[in-house]
């Protein structure tokens, strides 16, 4: 029996396990199942398997007995639902041939990414890298302001101009909601870990300097360089900025084989595509006095 809603909503798998996971064992396993349901085992292996991955996610202890069978109440009712899905069809509806492929995808590329750390993101690699690029590893920390419209970045901008406190402002108006409970802050960055345009302005600026609004893909930022310092030696780096560098040494191998793919990008299909997303955004609420 399912004890309560949490169980529940492990068993319908929104927090548990991926629906590519096989839970059923091969025959080969018939003769080491921790149970049947309508004759297709559930194997220690597999059992095991999935215990061992909740228990290092925190979502739950299953040493004792009683645990156990809890976490195979829930192995049950999901091969329940798994054959009485089947039974109807539903692994041949195009959603869920949507939703497979599209987690096949994500599964392929989280493994491609493991490739590229174990086979290029080496301890020499990496330092050879930051010696050879130790002047794109220079650091700064900022804090912005994000707004939806450039009206209300420039309104901002001048009610800072006239000596209001950013910190205040962010908190108030600032529609990133991480960065806006710290009154903007962003600590520390590279230039690689920020789009594009905010990287280019943010870099160009010099301590304690605000910017005009800057336009990215988020919406218009207004920017305030906090701090600035120089790359360090290798050897000196912080955890946090050694893994910064395996993330830009990553992006650096990604645009290698994009550099190596032949890519073509259909604008006309892309703009009209825009055109539809913008067309079908829901219209903002309406507001209404009391």
């Amino acid at each position: 029996m399912i004890k309560n809603a949490m169980i529940l909503a492990t068993v319908l798998g929104i927090f548990l396990f991926p629906i590519t996971d096989n839970f059923l064992a091969s025959a080969a396993d018939e003769i080491d199942a921790v149970a049947h349901v309508n004759g297709v085992p559930i194997s220690t292996e597999i059992f095991e398997k999935r215990m061992r991955r909740l228990v290092g996610e925190g979502q739950g202890d299953f040493d004792s007995y009683e645990g156990k069978i809890e976490l195979l109440d829930i192995l049950i009712a999901r091969e329940v639902l798994n054959q009485e899905g089947k039974a109807l069809g539903l692994d041949k509806s195009a959603m869920v041939k949507e939703r497979v492929d599209e987690l096949v995808e994500g599964l392929v590329v989280n493994e491609m990414v493991n490739v590229i750390l174990e086979k290029k993101i080496t301890p020499e690699a990496m330092q050879q890298y930051y010696t050879k690029n130790k002047v794109d590893f220079r650091e700064i920390r900022a804090s912005h302001i994000l707004l939806k419209t450039e009206d209300e970045a420039t309104d901002i901008k001048k009610k800072l101009e006239a000596g209001g406190d950013f910190s205040a402002l962010a908190k108030e108006a600032s529609i990133d909601p991480a960065s806006a409970q710290r009154g903007g802050d962003l600590d520390f960055f590279v230039r690689e870990r920020m789009p594009e345009a905010f990287a280019e302005a943010a870099f160009a600026m010099k301590k304690n300097e605000i910017s005009e609004p800057v336009k990215s893909a988020f919406g218009y930022h207004i920017i305030q360089v906090v701090d600035m310092r120089d790359p360090v030696a290798f050897e000196s780096l912080s955890q946090a900025q050694l893994q910064n560098l395996r993330g830009t040494m990553v992006n650096w191998e990604i645009d290698k084989l994009r550099e190596k793919a032949k890519v073509t990008i259909h604008d006309a299909r892309l703009r009209e595509a825009a055109s539809r997303t913008q067309e079908n955004a829901p219209a903002p609420a309406e507001e209404h006095g009391h």
